[in-house]
């Protein structure tokens, strides 16, 4: 009889313990934990932050390619602003994908001239503007009229 109380209290003991263990390592939970989550978002910042990192030049030099038709200063475009349309891998091809992203340069104190869409072909021997879209125009006060060459479409 001692013996199977014995073995009936090792038994009790056992599974408080083992229920007590998989509540705390969240062993049947499929949701990360608050510092998984955390850490996922953190890294698709900083992948993210690469990315914009990356392509910076390249918007810089299209912006700079297509408005020095029409403007005698250069315009900026902040990376914070890009904004992805697309992203799509270029079926057949390993590494190789077509971005799709849209800017709003701007000159002096953050005025707009535009909405412009910037197609690259982006491979692993470098990056390629494969198209330039200016989608709109914006008016620049007065002040800045000296630094047109002409009229934006």
């Amino acid at each position: 009889m001692k013996k199977n109380i014995m073995i009936i209290l090792i038994l009790c003991i056992s599974i408080v313990i083992g229920i007590y263990f998989i509540t705390k390592i969240n062993l049947f939970d499929s949701q990360p934990s608050s510092n998984q989550f955390d850490s996922i978002k953190q890294n698709e910042q900083v992948y993210y932050n690469l990315f914009i990192t990356m392509l910076y030049p390249y918007v810089e030099e299209a912006i700079a390619d297509y408005y020095s038709e029409y403007m005698t200063h250069p315009l900026n475009a902040d990376p914070y602003d890009y904004r992805f349309i697309s992203i799509e891998e270029i079926y057949g091809l390993n590494y190789s994908n077509t971005v799709e992203l849209e800017v709003h340069p701007y000159v002096g104190p953050h005025l707009s001239v535009g909405r412009d869409r910037i197609t690259f072909k982006i491979e692993l021997d470098g990056v390629n503007i494969e198209k330039f879209e200016h989608l709109e125009s914006h008016e620049l006060p007065s002040r800045y009229h000296d630094i047109i060459k002409k009229k934006l479409p």
